[in-house]
């Protein structure tokens, strides 16, 4: 186990700042630093990051916590391990056993075939690296742009020709059923066991948290190549870790950069994601083997809410951009296309890394603008085609919020169209924005006055109301932290306690060690430790005021008085409701009797 010593050590070493920046932009806001919550979307920043304090607290969902608890949240990793991560930032060397670091990882109930595709993932990739057999392979490779530092960062392999060569290597490890679970073999005749992949690159496929759950394998060698029978790309079936209609190729060493830039570039291919990072943007995904789907696109919505789609030229990769912005109708969305319709990849081994940068980051259309291309006429001069294509354009021009952006497309259109100017496309626009909002008024959906669709209105967690007793109560706990004499007082009272039970949890701590560490928090209930950081938010003065604990505890005495007040109140009601005159008339008495004493 890691002694809470050295935790603090670690804990004091670093900077939250620091931390938290390399995946949330932060901005500089008086003492502290402000950026958007990554633990829910939001358009304006109330992510609070408090430097001098070293915690964070995001006003728009509650979430709190140290450095360790941003690691353990945002890396979805137990507590021991977010220590080493932020040990190793640090430049801490921590011999922790596997019995405690990997507690976690051991008792997952799919574990077995992580740990397959994990040695998989090695034989394939040494087989590329270290092998003879190998060395054409890299040599392809290398042909297509790649080093030996891109190959070994995505971890690149090579499946050999032989049938059964992993199933070999992998035996003398696993049991048959698991291996035949794994999705890395198939069943031939006789009850015979072959590998999946044969002959072929291959591309481990991680989730989000780096395991390696699935592989893609590519042709190489020209008579593969030649054969217009032979699938380009193979990818696992799917198993009890692997759904390829969720995971994203690359999204785990992404999603640092994407929170950062708070934006990410879609692509189609394996290839063409390894492109964008050789030319320096490591922000990109792909889609594994299908076309893009709910579930992919909800779990890119935990990272960021600004989507650059990034897809082939082609009729192909059209017609899927336009498929896709059906399913981002939440997101931001951009759209990047290369010339002559090529990919990334293409266009990096014709033109240079800088021009990739270039293109992709100021050469992007929105969606009506790519939209308004996709769906022209053929032929601009046939009349009917015009007419079409403004009764499918017109709705899509109609739903953009801005009046501004309205009118750029609608000149666009006019501009395309042989026989509409833009007060007849203007028309057609209005006509389909007035169709749509009483379609809206006739659901109910808005109110008859109302002329635009209102904001989605986001969904954020429900937090703990601040009552006037947990304000009280949490001065006072935040004066026990600042000044031993005021605890030590506290800690002779065995009549005291806190009426909030979260306080309570943390004055039993502070009573037995004299300190909250950052060890202690992790065994706490969520709603103990959010209330630690409201006790830490306090912005109280350094000096006590004159009578101030006693006014705190007569504030408490009121508050807790009115609580009660409340309950009987509540009580009478209730007995009143089921007919309990006497019930109802004797708690009524004892709730004027308080009220008197109080007086």
């Amino acid at each position: 186990m890691i002694s809470k010593e050295k935790i603090d050590e670690i804990k004091a070493s670093v900077n939250i700042v620091d931390i938290i920046g390399e995946s949330v932009a932060l901005t500089k806001a008086g003492r502290n630093y402000l950026g958007l919550c990554p633990f829910h979307g939001e358009k304006t920043p109330s992510f609070n990051v408090v430097e001098d304090k070293q915690f964070y607290h995001c006003f728009g969902c509650g979430k709190s916590g140290d450095v360790f608890k941003f690691v353990e949240e945002t890396r979805g990793v137990p507590f021991a391990e977010s220590v080493q991560i932020v040990a190793e930032k640090a430049g801490f060397q921590l011999d922790i056993p596997l019995s405690n670091r990997q507690v976690e990882k051991t008792n997952h109930p799919h574990q077995v075939l992580y740990d397959i595709h994990t040695e998989a993932n090695k034989f394939y990739h040494a087989l590329l690296m270290t092998t003879k057999m190998g060395e054409a392979a890299r040599n392809y490779l290398y042909q297509r742009g790649l080093d030996d530092q891109v190959i070994k960062y995505f971890q690149i392999g090579l499946a050999p020709q032989e049938a059964n060569y992993l199933y070999q290597h992998l035996s003398k490890k696993f049991s048959e059923a698991d291996l035949l679970n794994s999705g890395l073999f198939n069943t031939g005749n006789a009850n015979t066991i072959y590998d999946a992949f044969q002959g072929r690159i291959i591309f481990p496929l991680t989730d989000e948290y780096g395991r390696v759950v699935a592989f893609s394998g590519r042709i190489w060698t020209e008579s593969d190549l030649a054969n217009k029978q032979v699938a380009k790309y193979k990818n696992s079936r799917g198993t009890a870790i692997f759904n390829k209609s969720y995971e994203l190729y690359h999204l785990d060493k992404a999603k640092p950069v994407i929170k950062k830039q708070r934006e990410v570039y879609l692509m189609e291919g394996f290839m063409d994601v390894i492109a964008a990072y050789r030319a320096g943007i490591e922000n990109a995904v792909a889609s594994m083997g299908t076309a893009l789907t709910g579930e992919h696109v909800r779990h890119l919505a935990k990272y960021c809410k600004k989507l650059v789609l990034t897809y082939d030229g082609d009729k192909a990769g059209q017609a899927a951009t336009a498929k896709a912005l059906e399913e981002l109708k939440d997101f931001n969305v951009e759209i990047v296309f290369l010339p002559d319709n090529m990919d990334p990849d293409d266009y990096i081994a014709q033109h240079s890394e800088e021009a990739l940068v270039n293109i992709l980051t100021k050469s992007r259309l929105t969606g009506v603008e790519f939209l308004i291309q996709y769906l022209k006429p053929e032929n601009p001069d046939n009349l009917q085609m015009q007419i079409d294509f403004l009764e499918k354009i017109a709705p899509i021009i109609s739903q953009t919020s801005s009046i501004t952006a309205q009118n750029s497309y609608i000149y666009k259109v006019a501009d395309m169209l042989a026989d509409f100017d833009y007060q007849q496309v203007e028309e057609v626009v209005n006509r389909a924005r007035i169709s749509s909002r009483q379609q809206r008024q006739e659901s109910n959906q808005i109110p008859q006055e109302q002329h635009f669709e209102p904001p989605r209105q986001e969904v954020i967690p429900q937090q703990a109301r601040i009552t006037n007793l947990i304000r009280t109560e949490n001065h006072l706990l935040a004066r026990m932290l600042e000044h031993a004499y005021i605890l030590n007082d506290y800690r002779l009272r065995e009549d005291f306690y806190f009426i909030t039970p979260e306080l309570q949890v943390l004055f039993d701590i502070l009573k037995t060690n004299g300190e909250i560490t950052s060890y202690d928090l992790a065994g706490l209930d969520e709603f103990v430790q959010r209330a630690w950081y409201r006790v830490l938010e306090e912005k109280l003065p350094q000096e006590i005021g004159t009578n101030e604990i006693e006014e705190l505890e007569s504030n408490r005495y009121r508050e807790q008085i009115k609580r009660d007040n409340r309950m009987k109140l509540k009580t009478v009601r209730e007995q009143s409701h089921v007919g309990n005159d006497d019930q109802a008339l004797d708690e009524l008495t004892k709730l004027i009797a308080q009220k008197r004493n109080m007086e």
